[in-house]
């Protein structure tokens, strides 16, 4: 049975519909964006495909011992890829928007096998496309909070383990 190491949770704007989980001091050029796929892999990093560009999403990030225990029916999708790590400490590049670093650290650089699985990815883009026949204003205040009562619902899961 596997242990897990280490876990941390974040907020992250998928700007252009994705994100980018990569080696904060390796950044990998050569990976492809996802394009409608809900997921993509480099040599380096993995592109994750939100179906909205507006709403923050829920983004948990774990380290483990080996090959964790899976549950796919928690899940609507999931990919699982081989990447190489130079430093072993993962951030999210959040395109234009920027990045966020040092967001977990696995025991070591090197290679690791990442699983990453999505839900409620067309629930949140309905229920924001929504909001634009709910309110006049889509800059106003209801609008504002009716959005961002959406945020973290859309949820995804990036589970690194060394590669055996």
């Amino acid at each position: 049975m596997s242990r897990l190491l280490s876990r941390n949770s974040t907020l992250v704007y998928p700007d252009y519909g994705m994100f980018q989980i990569f080696d904060c001091e390796d950044y990998d050029d050569t990976a492809p964006v996802p394009g409608r796929n809900d997921f993509s892999a480099g040599e380096c990093s993995v592109y994750l495909r939100s179906l909205q560009t507006n709403v923050l999403v829920h983004l948990d990030l774990e380290s483990w011992e080996s090959e964790p225990a899976w549950n796919g029916e928690e899940w609507e999708g999931s990919h699982t890829a081989v990447i190489e790590l130079a430093t072993g400490v993962v951030g999210v590049n959040e395109i234009t928007a920027g990045g966020q670093h040092d967001l977990l650290t696995l025991p070591a650089p090197g290679r690791y096998r990442v699983r990453a699985a999505h839900r409620n990815r067309r629930v949140v883009s309905k229920a924001y496309m929504a909001l634009f026949d709910r309110f006049e204003d889509v800059h106003g205040p209801g609008f504002t909070a009716a959005a961002r009562d959406l945020e973290g619902r859309e949820q995804y899961l990036a589970q690194f383990w060394p590669e055996p």
